[in-house]
């Protein structure tokens, strides 16, 4: 049986979240995920054209390429991933419904999660490079699209945010990790607040290595893309209200090939770091891959939390595997179903995600607002 719900009270040191965005096939806004999210169903499919896939269909963001998308000073060549991250970052930063946006100015932090940047771009300059007269014969237009901290950068030049910009690599755990590091810059006292989440996109070689790391023999997974933002303050100087503080964040690496036991390790590890039981945990959000890794994910926290957590909020799998991009678009699912229900202040909330290379990580966080 879940705990009785508690006091949401600001604590009193430590970072909060007090904002979020995300792109992701239900559409290109926020207010287009809350309500895909709430609708509880799957994403639509659509069919990448173009080269042969492994497989024919993919969750999709809609309208990426839509002239005039960022505006004409980045009428240029940006891959999916960059348009994706700018786009969050304008959500989070320039409100177009008019409410209040956060004051950003030299010591304001930006630190993204992500497999490996740009995996498109890095294929086409190395394909070029290996095909044409000469190796340096390349298209020098995609050369920023092969940085990984592209589109930390970029979102850093667009909103002239000057403190500590970050990347960091990390597949589905990315977000978890990029979470963890913007909650230490403002522990000590590096930066005033932080832009922090994860996002990975969709392409052909994307599609080519994921089906090359499955299990041989095993249908190609249905994949995603995406890219959630959030909106990370110190607690007591938070400009705008407050919806969950960050209480742990705990990582491990799975070197005994026992995925299920890294992440229970985590999992115990981060709650006792936060002060609180298995029983108090309200809703506990996992990647949802249909992986060796993603299906011991779940079985772990299943017997550890309350079987109704699991299952409080919609499954990620109806967003396709979003890579990167998974930690960051849980923790915006989470915020969009607490903020429709009045019983979820001051409730616990576990995030957990677990890569194939080992890396494990879980989040704990306590929700203080109902808002939508």
């Amino acid at each position: 049986m879940s705990a009785s719900p508690v006091a949401a009270t600001l604590p009193a040191d430590g970072p909060v979240i007090t904002g979020w965005s995300a792109v992701s096939a239900h559409g290109l806004s926020r207010r287009e995920f809350a309500d895909g999210v709430r609708s509880g169903l799957a994403a639509a499919r659509t069919e990448p054209e173009g080269k042969k896939l492994p497989r024919p269909d993919a969750c999709l963001v809609p309208d990426l390429d839509r002239p005039g998308l960022l505006g004409q000073e980045y009428s240029y060549t940006l891959d999916r991933l960059a348009i994706m991250s700018l786009l969050a970052t304008d959500q989070l930063l320039v409100d177009a419904d008019g409410g209040p946006v956060p004051r950003t100015d030299d010591r304001t932090g930006v630190v993204m999660g992500t497999t490996m940047g740009g995996k498109e771009s890095m294929a086409e300059v190395i394909r070029g490079s290996l095909t044409n007269a000469r190796p340096f014969y390349v298209d020098v237009g995609l050369i920023p699209g092969c940085v990984m901290n592209h589109s930390a950068g970029a979102a850093a030049i667009r909103h002239g945010l000057r403190g500590p910009n970050a990347t960091v690599g990390g597949g589905r755990v990315s977000g978890l990790l990029a979470l963890n590091y913007a909650r230490r810059l403002l522990d000590q006292g590096r930066a005033d607040n932080c832009l922090v989440g994860s996002g990975d996109e969709f392409s052909p070689t994307n599609s080519w290595l994921e089906q090359a790391a499955g299990t041989p023999g095993e249908p190609a997974p249905l994949l995603g893309e995406g890219c959630g933002l959030l909106l990370l303050e110190p607690a007591g100087t938070n400009q705008l209200p407050p919806l969950a503080s960050v209480l742990a964040v705990a990582t491990a690496i799975d070197v005994d090939d026992d995925p299920q036991a890294t992440v229970d390790y985590c999992a115990r590890r981060a709650m006792e770091r936060a002060g609180v039981a298995p029983e108090e945990v309200w809703a506990a959000v996992t990647t949802a891959v249909p992986t060796p890794e993603g299906i011991a994910e779940r079985a772990a926290l299943a017997e550890l939390v309350p079987a109704e957590a699991l299952d409080r909020i919609p499954s990620m799998a109806l967003l396709g595997d979003t890579g990167a991009a998974s930690a960051s678009l849980q923790i915006a699912a989470l915020l969009v179903v607490a903020g429709e229900d009045p019983t979820a202040a001051g409730r616990v909330a576990l995030v957990s995600a677990v890569d194939r290379d080992g890396t494990a990580a879980v989040a704990v966080l306590r929700l203080l607002e109902v808002t939508s």
